[in-house]
């Protein structure tokens, strides 16, 4: 059996700072055996998504090292950006790529949990696969130091870095779509109605509505938990349609981080009706420098 692939997508809370997003992707990029497969970064958001594979041994010194420079270079009393954070490290989860399982990966995230909290003195929260009950991020961001005590570290906030969350899922897609208004009315509307318990009729999604005042546009942020059921060109179709019903327009889309291979082919099939397109019928090798 060939050796165990795992990916970590660590989202850290700094966009605006290029030196410091410089000193997170160079932390990562430096350990030996980890591929870097993305990074990304928003002013707005004041946010970004690094994402990196290899094998279980690896990925946990990279993303530790990570966790370092973030703790070292970010101060949440100093920032300001509309997403949601918890920390300086907001959320650090472990996936099963290839030749490993989910407990496994509960268990690397658990260990690097432990060792976070010890070496760094930062409250750490365990969710998903790696947590009791399997706590869903947004109920851990709602409930804690409140309703839930960290599973690991000091009990109340690192006066910096405020705390992390870590732990193991399966595969997500972050996905953003930008309508041309800077009022944020329809962007809440849409993303009301993507959520599970919303009008959309989508699994798995959920769904924020922002702005993104350095562009004069608004943003439906989107995390689909669940991607194997959910069709991202229906999920975009629905988006423009309902923004041209409330008075704007969609005018572009990004996804932060890897998509799933499966998620790619099925974007291609609904997009252009390919119903009987494979893997194979795609070269990477080909593609343009």
């Amino acid at each position: 059996m060939s050796e165990p692939i795992i990916q970590c997508v660590p989202n850290f809370s700094e966009g605006r700072r290029p030196e410091v997003v410089q000193a997170i992707v160079g932390a990562v990029s430096a350990t030996p055996g980890v591929r870097l497969v993305d990074w990304s970064s928003d002013t707005d958001h004041n946010r970004m998504v690094v994402t990196f594979v290899g094998p279980p041994a690896p990925v946990a010194a990279a993303a530790k090292a990570a966790a370092g420079a973030a703790v070292r270079h970010i101060s949440l009393t100093e920032h300001h950006g509309v997403h949601p954070r918890l920390g300086a490290i907001d959320v650090l989860p472990f996936v099963p790529i290839k030749n490993i399982t989910m407990e496994e990966c509960a268990r690397l995230a658990t260990q690097l949990g432990a060792e976070i909290a010890e070496d760094l003195q930062l409250p750490v929260f365990l969710y998903e696969f790696a947590s009791t009950g399997r706590r869903a991020l947004p109920d851990v961001r709602r409930g804690a130091f409140s309703e839930i005590t960290p599973d690991y570290g000091p009990s109340s906030p690192h006066p910096t870095a405020g705390a992390v969350v870590v732990g193991a899922r399966g595969p997500l897609i972050a996905y953003n779509v930008n309508l041309s208004t800077p009022d944020i009315r329809a962007a809440k509307t849409i993303a009301r109605e993507l959520r599970a318990d919303g009008a959309a009729g989508f699994v798995g999604v959920r769904a924020l509505g922002l702005a993104l005042e350095s562009r004069g546009l608004s943003q439906v942020s989107i995390n689909v938990v669940h991607p194997e059921s959910v069709s991202l060109y229906a999920l975009f179709s629905y988006i423009a349609r309902r923004a041209e019903e409330l008075g704007t327009k969609a005018v572009e889309s990004e996804v932060i981080g890897a998509l799933p291979g499966f998620s790619a082919y099925g974007l291609i099939r609904d997009a252009i009706a390919a119903t009987r397109i494979k893997p194979g019928q795609v070269l990477w090798e080909n593609w343009p420098t």
